[in-house]
């Protein structure tokens, strides 16, 4: 989960709602991008960091109580590989294309993991061996899957951005990342909910899309499911972005 300073207290992404938004985002790509069975790319965009947090096996708290960033490192090495295997077996149930995005996208969080973890290696290994089958059923070629896989990187990246508000002040841009058709893309605000992508890799001018966030007003937490239920009995709030092609 994302937890940034709210005035009330607290502000709680869930990795859930910053993949629907990367897939909102992707969503809107200029039309010769999408593949013939886009729908099924689209849903391993969305689903890419689905089912996280889990609060029956790590802790989420840090040491004084407060919500842990996911960006502060937390839970072992077994951990992180039930993780994958949990995320790649329920995008295997959906499609082979699916499984195709969410399996490269595994070998992107996880391989310097596997440098170091064994069961990682051989769990990644074998998601890279099925990808020729994946690829083959689809009709992809290797350079097609990295194009469709640069799509998620860059909606991933945007959505980030967006989710750790960290589009700059008014004036400066940030890169999102060198991904779509070869380009190396940027971000700006021209207001507080109006951000620019240069160059813009989108098909209309202008759209809009929406976060679901929680506010939790309690600082800290005694334990790890009394944070759980707070979460879940939270508040729920929503930012909106307006992405423009020129202000």
């Amino acid at each position: 989960m994302i937890v940034k300073h709210h005035k009330e207290g607290w502000e709680i992404i869930s990795h859930y709602a910053h993949g629907l938004l990367a897939g909102k985002i992707a969503s809107q790509v200029k039309e010769e991008l999408m593949p013939k069975n886009w729908i099924d790319v689209l849903t391993g965009i969305i689903e890419h960091d689905d089912h996280l947090p889990d609060f029956d096996e790590q802790n989420y708290l840090t040491e004084k109580g407060t919500p842990k960033d996911f960006t502060m490192k937390g839970g072992s090495d077994k951990d992180a590989l039930e993780h994958a295997e949990r995320v790649f077996a329920n995008a295997m149930q959906k499609s082979q294309l699916v499984a195709l995005m969410v399996g490269r996208h595994l070998n992107f969080l996880y391989e310097s993991l596997a440098d170091e973890y064994k069961p990682m290696k051989d769990f990644l290994d074998h998601v890279t061996k099925l990808g020729k089958n994946q690829r083959k059923l689809y009709g992809i070629s290797k350079k097609k899957e990295n194009d469709l896989y640069d799509i998620m990187l860059f909606s991933d990246r945007c959505s980030l951005i967006l989710c750790q508000d960290a589009v700059p002040e008014v004036g400066r841009k940030i890169e999102i990342n060198h991904t779509i058709e070869d380009k190396t893309y940027f971000i700006h605000s021209a207001s507080d909910d109006i951000m620019i992508v240069e160059p813009w890799p989108f098909k209309e001018n202008t759209f809009e899309v929406n976060l679901e966030y929680r506010i939790l007003k309690d600082v800290s937490f005694d334990t790890n499911l009394k944070l759980k239920k707070a979460i879940e009995e939270a508040k729920v709030a929503m930012h909106t972005f307006t992405f423009s092609k020129s202000i």
